[in-house]
C-alpha cells in the first residue's frame, strides 16, 4: 500500500478550488449571457425566452458542478485524515512495544500539509481582447497562434520530464478564472449603419408612408433597436463558459498521474472519480460553442440585414426626393409625379417586402436555437446525475 499524504492534501486542494472555480463561472454566465429586453430588438424578442433557458440550465451545470468538486474535497480530506489516524495508531501500538522492551520512542511527527501553488497554464494573453479592425485582428491571431505553439512546446517537454520522474506532486493543471475575463464586444459599425439609415431616409419617409400606409424606416429599424453589442457579449459568454469548464475536466485529469501511485483504501473510486468528472465536464462544455456561434450568427445576420436595408434605403430616398421634387411644381410637376408614383409604388413595395423577407431569416435562425436549450437541459441533468452519483457513492463509503 503506497499512501502519499501530502498529495492527498494538495488533491482536496485542487478539488476545492474547482468547486470555487465553477462558482466563478456560474456568475460568468449569468452576468454576462442573460439578455434583457431592452438588449433586443421587436423580431429578437423571441430569443428572450429561449436565452432565458439556456443561462439558467448553463448556470444549473456550473451548480453541480462545484457541488461535485466540494463533494470530492471532503472526502478526499476525510480519508486523508483516516490515513493519519491508523497511522497514529500504528506509531503508538509500535511504542508501546518499545516502552514494554525498555526503549522509547520519539512522539508522531505529524505531517504538515504543503500549499497548493499557482495553475500551471493560463489563458492566451490576447483572450479577452475586443476583436478590433481585421488588420489588428489579424496581427493578434498570428501572434497567439505563436504564442500558443510555444507554451505546448513547453507543456509537452515539462510533461516527458513529469514521466521520467519517479514520483509526481499533485498541482493545478489550468487557471479557470483565466478564461473568465469581462466580454468585450467593440462594434462601431453596428451603430454607425443605423445612424447613416436614419439620416439618409428620415426627410422623405413622410411621402413612402402616403403611398404605401406606413413608415418604412419605423418598420425596418424596428427588429434591430436592441443592443447588438449585448448579444455579441453573451456570446463571448459562452465561450468563455465553454472554456472554464474545459478547465475545470482538465484540472480534474491533471491529478490522476500523481495520484495513480496511491494504491491504498479508496484509491480506485477516486480515480475513477476523477476521470469521470473530466469527461463529462468535457462533454458539457461542447454545447456552449454551438451557443455562441449561434449568437455571433445572429448579430452577423443582423447586420447583413442591416447594410441591405441601408442600400435600399438609398434608392428610395432618391425616388422620393425626385417625386417630391416634381409635387412641388404645379399642375405639369403633379402630373409627373403621379406618373412617376404608378410606377415606382410597385418597386418601393417590393423593396419592402425583400426587407420583410430577410427579417424573416432571423426569426427561423432564432427559432432554430430551440435546439441549443434541450442540449443545455439534457447537460444539467447529466451533471445532476455525476454530483448525486458521487453524493451516494461518498455516503455509501463513509
Amino acid at each position: 500500500m503506497d499512501i502519499v499524504l501530502s498529495n492527498m492534501s494538495l488533491a482536496a486542494q485542487v478539488l476545492e478550488r474547482q468547486a470555487d472555480h465553477a462558482g466563478a463561472v456560474r456568475e460568468h454566465l449569468s452576468t454576462f449571457a442573460r439578455l434583457s429586453n431592452g438588449d433586443l430588438g421587436l423580431i429578437l424578442q423571441l430569443l428572450q425566452p429561449l436565452n432565458e433557458a439556456v443561462v439558467n440550465a448553463g448556470v444549473t451545470v456550473a451548480a453541480y458542478s462545484g457541488k461535485a468538486f466540494s463533494i470530492g474535497a471532503e472526502k478526499m480530506t476525510q480519508t486523508r485524515e483516516i490515513y493519519l489516524e491508523a497511522d497514529r495508531t500504528a506509531h503508538a501500538a509500535a511504542g508501546a512495544v518499545a516502552v514494554s522492551l525498555g526503549e522509547t520512542r520519539p512522539d508522531y511527527p505529524s505531517p504538515t500539509a504543503p500549499s497548493l501553488g499557482p495553475a500551471q497554464q493560463q489563458a492566451p494573453s490576447r483572450y479577452d481582447d475586443a476583436d478590433g479592425n481585421v488588420f489588428n485582428q489579424a496581427f493578434w491571431d498570428g501572434y497567439s497562434m505563436g504564442e500558443w505553439a510555444q507554451g505546448t512546446g513547453e507543456q509537452l517537454r515539462d510533461r516527458v520530464s513529469d514521466g521520467l520522474a519517479r514520483s509526481r506532486t499533485v498541482s493545478e493543471t489550468v487557471d479557470v478564472r483565466s478564461y473568465l475575463p469581462t466580454p468585450h464586444a467593440e462594434d462601431p459599425e453596428i451603430e454607425n449603419i443605423r445612424w447613416k439609415a436614419g439620416v439618409i431616409f428620415g426627410s422623405v419617409d413622410w411621402l413612402f408612408e402616403q403611398l404605401a400606409g406606413f413608415s418604412l424606416l419605423e418598420e425596418a429599424t424596428k427588429p434591430f433597436a436592441g443592443n447588438w453589442v449585448r448579444i455579441r457579449e453573451a456570446s463571448f459568454a459562452w465561450t468563455h463558459t465553454g472554456d472554464a469548464l474545459r478547465g475545470l475536466g482538465q484540472n480534474a485529469m491533471g491529478m490522476l498521474p500523481a495520484m495513480a501511485s496511491w494504491t491504498g483504501r479508496g484509491s480506485e473510486a477516486f480515480l475513477a472519480a476523477a476521470g469521470l468528472i473530466s469527461q463529462v465536464h468535457t462533454a458539457v462544455a461542447g454545447p456552449t460553442g454551438t451557443i455562441s456561434t449561434a449568437l455571433k450568427a445572429l448579430v452577423m445576420l443582423s447586420k447583413e440585414i442591416a447594410g441591405l436595408i441601408l442600400k435600399l434605403l438609398k434608392r428610395l430616398e432618391q425616388k422620393l426626393a425626385r417625386m417630391a421634387a416634381e409635387a412641388a411644381v404645379p399642375l405639369v410637376g403633379w402630373a409627373a409625379a403621379a406618373v412617376e408614383a404608378g410606377f415606382a409604388v410597385y418597386d418601393l413595395i417590393n423593396d419592402a417586402m425583400t426587407i420583410y423577407k430577410w427579417l424573416n431569416r432571423i426569426y427561423d435562425l432564432v427559432s432554430g436555437m430551440a435546439s441549443n436549450v434541450a442540449d443545455m437541459v439534457d447537460n444539467s441533468f447529466r451533471m445532476a446525475d455525476l454530483y448525486e452519483g458521487l453524493a451516494r457513492g461518498a455516503a455509501a463509503r463513509i
